[in-house]
């Protein structure tokens, strides 16, 4: 688990209401290093209701290149959780890092499917799926999904 702190001297207000999918992809092309992107892992950021970052950031490692279905439960059942103990009107943004561009392939549209389905069966509010690479931060679209 990662804290968030304001002081890092960056020019983001992390007390900034995150209102916009764009204001959200920002956030997470600043949080996530070109290191973090190197790798297959899925990172967790919460929100208040109000859109604001909460101070922490949950990185799951090793994660493998084909949604592991009991994994994805699991996760989304943690983001209900916690949404349900410390911002019940908030939600989640959940974010993929590989190595590689930002042209989302088929194990991308697997872990978009299987996250969407995990959150809707778990009752999880994620907010926005984002892909995070070392080319850049997307979101993942219905368009996507293929």
């Amino acid at each position: 688990m990662t804290n968030c702190s304001d002081s890092n001297g960056s020019g983001i207000d992390l007390a900034a209401p995150l209102s916009t999918d764009q204001d959200i992809i920002h956030r997470v092309d600043h949080l996530l290093d070109q290191d973090s992107r190197r790798h297959r892992s899925l990172w967790l950021l919460f929100l208040s209701g109000e859109g604001v970052q909460l101070p922490v950031v949950v990185p799951i490692d090793d994660v493998p290149a084909r949604p592991d279905s009991l994994l994805a439960r699991n996760l989304c059942g943690v983001i209900a959780d916690v949404l349900g103990d410390v911002a019940a009107a908030g939600s989640a943004v959940v974010t993929l890092t590989r190595p590689g561009d930002e042209t989302v392939d088929a194990c991308d549209r697997e872990w978009f499917h299987t996250l969407h389905a995990a959150a809707r069966e778990r009752g999880a509010a994620v907010r926005l799926i984002c892909l995070a690479t070392e080319a850049g931060t997307r979101k993942f679209t219905l368009e996507d999904e293929g």
